[in-house]
């Protein structure tokens, strides 16, 4: 139960054992959980009854005149039972944070169910001490009660809508093997009467590429070019293709090419390469390429996952990070990662540079899940059928840390370069969080070139 409970939460219970034990009580009562939240300080039912002109030594005194059983034993604190009546509170603040959404139990949920009807001796101490409960009552429910955030991410916002941009051609030209794929591909396009490159020519410059590991993968599919070709040669038509009349390349192409562009930075990679063209032109399905596959009896998304599984085997630090930015909107009941949850990711991965900067700083996974959970609540419409998509904010990060790898001449995108790069974002969800942790944005980025150097 106790890992539910954030760190103030918890701060209460210890605080709260401390004064049991002081007083030689024989268990914990809900009298010194009343006493933890006031002398914890930092929480609103603290900060309320001192208002009301409550101080720690007042209700020591107060307490004193509680019949509460005593003892001699001479154990530590933390080895104090709880009372029955303690235990069912711990067990309904847990209730009252999950009915608004939350995830943790805090101080105030805690409060709030001190201050229920049942909870006689409590109560009747608070109005002893001319304490009005009723008005402290409200203004914590009022806090405390807040539902969870609507379904709609922050990051959704429509000025971040993002659509097809029109693709810069001289990406493709900077990794070696897919410019040669690319010259294969010109080669096959200039002996048809086309003027366009569609995912038929891209994908036969890869199964024709025989330096490239993608081809093996391909023929042991029973994929080969003579096949390919005798299957294209059969189709009179390119209206797989296209959708209007654009340049350059099939709409379809196009579109193939961006899924690769997405997959490139999400597996790590600064440069697109054959295997995320491929991959791009699966995670479509659509235009002639998966349309020969299809009547190949090829599945495409068996394709794509042995397409993968060599690329994940490498274990490149930004795929585990994001993996676990997915599970962090997983468990928050959403498809959609955003900022934050990338910020989550790159804590929990651990092993990176970012993680280090941010725990040199003093921060905690336990506290940027609780306030990742404040600044965006939790959604009711999770699917495992929906595919987990990434916010247009939560895009632009990762491009941005792209070109923050290039810049480092890293071929690999890492911990480092993705946190550089949420930090050049003033409006983000993750920003927001760092902030209302009191972290430093200053420190955080000479924290990592301090640590870049070292390497």
């Amino acid at each position: 139960m106790i890992e539910r409970f954030t760190e103030k939460a918890i701060k209460v219970i210890l605080l709260a054992q401390e004064e049991a034990f002081i007083a030689r009580h024989e268990k914990l009562y809900p009298e010194h959980i009343l006493l933890g939240i006031l002398r914890e300080a930092s929480g609103l039912s603290s900060k309320l009854l001192k208002a009301s002109g409550l101080s720690v030594e007042v209700l020591r005194e107060e307490i004193k005149k509680v019949p509460l059983k005593h003892t001699d034993s001479k154990e530590t604190s933390e080895s104090l039972p709880f009372s029955q009546t303690v235990k069912k509170i711990l067990r309904e603040a847990w209730y009252e944070g999950q009915s608004v959404g939350a995830y943790y139990v805090t101080p105030e949920n805690l409060f709030l169910c001190l201050l229920r009807e049942e909870n006689v001796s409590v109560l009747t101490l608070l109005r002893n001490l001319n304490i009005d409960v009723a008005r402290i009552k409200t203004s914590v429910k009022r806090i405390a009660g807040k539902p969870a955030r609507p379904n709609r991410h922050p990051e959704e916002a429509s000025k971040f809508a993002s659509s097809l941009l029109p693709l810069d051609t001289s990406l493709l030209l900077e990794d070696e093997n897919l410019n040669k794929i690319m010259k294969i591909a010109e080669e096959k396009l200039s002996k048809t009467n086309r003027e366009v490159f569609g995912t038929e020519q891209l994908f036969m410059g890869i199964l024709e590429n025989k330096e490239n590991w993608l081809t093996q993968i391909l023929e042991n599919e029973g994929i080969n070019i003579a096949d390919f070709t005798k299957k294209l040669s059969e189709i009179n038509s390119r209206k797989d293709e296209y959708n209007n009349n654009e340049p350059q390349f099939t709409p379809k192409a196009q579109k193939a090419i961006s899924s690769a562009y997405d997959l490139a930075r999400e597996f790590g990679s600064t440069y697109i390469k054959p295997e995320h063209i491929l991959l791009g032109i699966l995670k479509e399905k659509k235009g002639l390429a998966c349309r020969i596959l299809s009547e190949l009896n090829i599945s495409a998304d068996l394709l794509f996952q042995k397409i993968v599984n060599p690329i994940e085997k490498e274990k490149p630090e930004i795929l585990t990070i994001f993996k676990l930015a997915q599970e962090e909107a997983r468990q928050m009941e959403q498809n959609i990662v955003g900022t934050e949850q990338i910020l989550l990711g790159i804590f929990g991965e651990g092993t990176g540079i970012a993680s280090k900067v941010l725990r040199d700083l003093g921060v905690t996974l336990k506290d940027l899940r609780i306030e990742v959970q404040k600044v965006i609540g939790f959604g009711h419409n999770y699917s495992e059928e929906k595919e987990t998509v990434f916010t247009p904010r939560a895009k632009k990060v990762l491009e941005v840390a792209c070109s923050k790898a290039k810049k480092f001449h890293n071929p690999k995108i890492a911990s480092e370069h993705l946190l550089l790069a949420i930090t050049g974002e003033k409006e983000s969800m993750a920003m927001k969080v760092l902030e209302n942790l009191g972290v430093d944005v200053l420190e955080i980025r000479q924290g990592i070139l301090n640590e870049i150097k070292k390497g």
